[in-house]
């Protein structure tokens, strides 16, 4: 299956200014910053009956991997949401021209004063498509006519030269439909936001290079759009929600096992677990993730121990991936808490083995049949348990092995029902079943001196299908998460007659004046420089006696390479006189200087 899931990298274009103020240009974007937010939904379209799912599973054997193909194949549900739970918050810091190009991005546009705009040939925009149930970027090109509206607004304060206001978008072909917030008189959430009547709605923010707001230098543009029929995302022609985000992938770690290693080694009161387990002191390093393993414990004091997301500024515990493939390792079991007893995959060094695998489909297979032909609970219990231990131990130690497990598990499951639990919490507890007859072998097993001979775990290697035994490396499925999304989505764009990006230079890395160009000059040159950083660039010209002239930049800029033009003018317009001029650019708290000469 592939559909269009929603626009990765949209625009927002709005009508006419409800006063004086300018917009029209030809602008170039120079930077985004993009949050996607999938939230779990109830199934609602047709649509969602094919694919959707509410769990992430992994399997055994991988697709991928020709020695396993005579394997059975099992899956195994690892996490299964809620509706209203949020599946991941994916962040794509577009934000310079640098990262735009890289990701193929390139929109010029052209907005104007009557509520119209066009999204020039040669423009392009990311797109989310699915295929499979996996996510994947595609940017097909676009250009288009539309229209837009305007809401009310305000001058910064700190800035006159600054302007903010409501921003929509009426008409395209293309886009999704936004509402111009009251950004005068509103408030976010109570007029326009999540929760009210305009939860898709859009701002913009304008630097003019002068108080009168006459010629506008930088545009952000700014919106937030959520699945559904008043944005026309994430809806089928009925206005079904049908939209779901391809999961293909799980959270994972590459410190848990070594950690838990290093735990028994040196801490654990049980000194004889860390000599019994196969997998320990074998000296290799583990070069495949624990899935659905959190990484390390965060220590305030031990940089090692935490990273700091660079986008969002949280501390995450280090050692976490995102993985496609992993080791289902868990010493911690349903309570939490490591090595208390409870853990299912205890037997076979806690790792999912095919020891392990064996034990499950033989215990399930064997009871679901002799109960099917008539055979009392817990003579079924006793001959399963009997099943799994005779592939290890003879046949009067399975015996024994097999009767003790019934019996536990019949006893068990009796007191259950008189609880007055369902029928469905009860039989949970013979899931157990598999793990105690292993458990039963282990303890038969353990010499005098309280050491183990291994028959039943094989977590010390990985699949060997010579051998039949070993750890499975488990492939995440890709799975249709049904989803409503949320995209918020920054721009940063460019009056392209007074800014130009030099798409030609290396990727800035600090901030340099390089000049103007050409000096002498009539009647046009080019200031030119770069920014290593997003900042606030202010370009102003001043007369040989230090009188101010122009502002021509004043506004936020994305790192990169820029050339400003002066075109001979004062703020008002009119023409300067030939002469000496001086101009200043200041990004942030840095300044550099430069002279140049008009000749007419």
């Amino acid at each position: 299956m592939t559909k269009l899931l929603k626009i990765f990298f949209a625009l927002i274009f709005s009508s006419p200014f409800l006063i004086s103020q300018t917009i029209q240009a030809n602008w170039e974007c120079v930077g985004a910053f993009v949050e996607y937010t999938h939230v779990v939904r109830e199934f609602e379209s047709p649509e969602d009956s094919t694919d959707g799912t509410y769990d992430i599973t992994v399997s055994w054997p991988q697709s991928t991997s020709p020695f396993y193909t005579g394997a059975p194949l099992y899956t195994r549900t690892i996490k299964t949401y809620a509706i209203g739970d949020t599946v991941t918050v994916v962040q794509v810091p577009l934000v310079s021209p640098e990262l735009l190009a890289l990701y193929g991005v390139a929109m010029n546009v052209d907005l104007n004063d009557d509520g119209t705009f066009t999204i020039n040939e040669g423009s392009t925009y990311p797109t989310t498509e699915a295929e499979n149930c996996s996510t994947y970027a595609t940017f097909p090109a676009v250009s288009e006519d539309g229209t837009w509206t305007g809401g009310t607004g305000f001058t910064h304060p700190d800035n006159p030269n600054r302007y903010s206001m409501g921003w929509g978008i009426s008409l395209s072909d293309v886009f999704a439909q936004f509402g111009a917030a009251d950004l005068a008189g509103g408030t976010y959430g109570v007029d326009y936001g999540v929760g009210t009547d305009m939860e898709n709605w859009g701002r913009v923010t304008l630097d003019y290079t002068d108080a009168d707001h006459t010629v506008p230098t930088n545009l952000d543009i700014f919106w937030e759009a959520h699945d559904g029929t008043a944005s026309g995302l994430g809806v089928n022609d009925d206005g079904q929600l049908n939209d779901f985000f391809g999961v293909f992938g799980s959270p994972a770690d590459t410190v848990t096992i070594t950690n838990t290693e290093g735990y028994l080694a040196y801490l654990h009161p049980d000194t004889m677990l860390w000599y019994n387990l196969g997998w320990t002191g074998s000296g290799e390093s583990f070069s495949i993730p624990a899935i659905g393993a959190g990484g390390n414990t965060v220590d305030p004091t031990d940089p090692s121990s935490f990273e700091i997301d660079p986008i969002s500024g949280d501390t995450l515990p280090s050692g976490t991936v995102m993985a496609y493939n992993g080791y289902l390792f868990d010493p911690a079991g349903a309570d939490g808490i490591p090595f208390s007893g409870d853990e299912g995959l205890a037997p076979t060094g806690y790792f999912l083995t095919y020891n392990y695998l064996e034990a499950g489909q033989r215990f399930t297979g064997t009871f679901q049949a002799l109960l099917g032909a008539g055979m009392g609970l817990e003579d079924a219990l006793n001959a399963a348990a009997d099943s799994v231990a005779s592939v290890y131990v003879g046949a009067d130690t399975s015996a024994l092995i097999g009767s003790q497990v019934g019996a536990s598990l019949n006893a068990d499951y009796l007191a259950c029902l008189q609880s007055g639990a369902t029928e469905a919490q009860c039989n949970a507890i013979l899931e157990a079943g598999p793990t105690m007859a292993l458990v039963g072998v282990q303890q038969a097993c353990i010499d005098e001196d309280g050491f183990y001979d291994g028959r039943v775990d094989d977590s010390g290697w990985d699949f060997d299908p010579e051998y039949g035994t070993g750890r499975l490396v488990f492939e995440v499925d890709n799975s249709c998460i049904v989803d409503n999304t949320t995209q918020r989505v920054n721009t940063f764009w460019v009056n392209s007659a007074l800014v130009e990006l030099d798409e030609t230079a290396p990727i800035a890395s600090t901030f340099e004046l390089m000049g103007n160009y050409p000096n002498p000059f009539n009647p046009e040159t080019k200031i030119k420089f770069s920014t290593e950083r997003d900042s606030n660039v202010e370009v102003t010209i001043y007369s040989l006696l230090g009188e101010k002239i122009n502002t021509i930049q004043n506004g936020q800029l994305s790192a990169g390479t820029y050339n400003i033009s002066w075109i001979g003018q004062d703020q008002s317009g009119n023409k300067v006189p030939s002469g000496v001029y001086f101009y200043e650019v200041r990004s942030d708290n840095r300044t550099a200087k430069g002279k140049m000469l008009l000749l007419k």
